[in-house]
C-alpha cells in the first residue's frame, strides 16, 4: 500500500505501472475534486428521484463509495443506480476512513451485484471493452472514467470505446476524467461532446469534463491544440479487440505523419 498526501492509502499496479490514485493529490481528494464535484451530480441529486452513474474503472471502489456518501447526504430518498466495469480485481483493497469505508465495505462485501439501501450496483468483470457491448441501455447521469493512463491502458481510452461509452449516457450526461490527453479529447470532440478542463488537482495539468448539453469552455491555446496538434488523432480500436501494443503503434505512427515536414 502507498500513503497519498491526504493521508489515505492507495495500491501500485504491477502491470500499468501506476498507482490507482494520485500519490500527490491523495486518493480521497482525488475522488472529490478531481471526479465527484466538477461532474455536478451532487447538485442534479436534490431534484432528481434517481441517479445512474456508469463507472469505467472500478479499482478499489473509492469513487463509488464517495459517490455514493455525498449523493445520500444531498437526497435521502434518492435511488442510486451503479454499472461498474474492472478487469480483475485486486485481493485485500485498502479502505478508506469512515463514513467512506461504510460504503466501500458494502460494495466489496456484496460483489458483484446487490440492491439493498436504496443503491442498485452491479459489476461486470472482464475486458470492459466486451462487456460494454452486452449492455443495451443505461441512461448515465454521470460517467467516472478513471481507468489506468491512455498510455498504459489505451483500449479503454478509442474513439470506439468512447462511442460505446456515450450510446449509455442520458442526454444530459456528464462525461468525467482525470486526464487532459490530446488523444482522448479528440475523440470525445469527434463524438459530438462538448469539452471543458477541471482544475488541476495535485498536478499541473487539469481534468476533462465533457457532455452533449454543457457548453465547450477550453482557452484558446487548448483549442488550438485539439484542432491543430499532431498529437490530437484519436487512439483506434475498430474491432474493440486490439492488443493494447498495437493501438499505441497505430497512434504513433500516424502522430509521426502529421509531425513531418510536408
Amino acid at each position: 500500500m502507498i500513503l497519498t498526501a491526504d493521508g489515505t492509502f492507495t495500491v501500485f499496479h504491477p502491470l500499468y505501472g501506476e498507482p490507482y490514485h494520485s500519490v500527490t493529490a491523495g486518493a480521497l481528494t482525488e475522488c472529490l475534486e478531481k471526479f465527484l464535484y466538477p461532474s455536478g451530480i451532487l447538485q442534479r441529486a436534490k431534484e432528481k428521484r434517481e441517479i445512474r452513474i456508469l463507472d469505467i474503472g472500478f479499482g478499489l471502489g473509492y469513487n463509488v463509495a464517495v459517490a455514493i456518501k455525498h449523493l445520500r447526504d444531498e437526497n435521502r430518498h434518492l435511488q442510486i443506480y451503479v454499472l461498474s466495469f474492472e478487469k480483475e480485481l485486486m485481493e485485500n483493497p485498502p479502505l478508506l476512513p469512515e463514513p467512506y469505508g461504510y460504503y466501500q465495505r458494502l460494495l466489496w462485501e456484496n460483489l458483484p451485484a446487490f440492491e439493498k439501501e436504496g443503491i442498485s450496483f452491479k459489476l461486470l468483470l472482464g475486458d470492459a471493452r466486451k462487456k460494454i457491448t452486452e449492455v443495451s441501455s443505461f441512461e448515465a447521469h454521470v460517467v467516472f472514467h478513471d481507468a489506468f493512463s491512455p498510455l498504459k491502458n489505451p483500449e479503454l481510452w478509442t474513439l470506439q470505446f468512447l462511442l460505446q461509452v456515450k450510446r449509455l449516457m442520458d442526454i444530459e450526461g456528464v462525461w468525467i476524467s482525470y486526464t487532459s490527453s490530446l488523444a482522448v479529447r479528440k475523440s470525445l470532440w469527434l463524438l459530438g461532446f462538448n469539452l471543458q478542463t477541471t482544475a488541476s488537482v495535485g498536478r499541473r495539468r487539469g481534468g476533462t469534463k465533457a457532455g452533449l448539453s454543457i457548453p465547450t469552455l477550453l482557452s484558446p491555446q487548448e483549442m488550438h491544440k485539439l484542432l491543430h496538434s499532431p498529437f490530437s488523432v484519436p487512439l483506434e480500436d475498430h474491432t474493440l479487440e486490439d492488443d493494447p501494443s498495437l493501438i499505441l503503434t497505430r497512434y504513433n505512427l500516424r502522430v509521426e505523419h502529421l509531425k513531418a515536414p510536408l
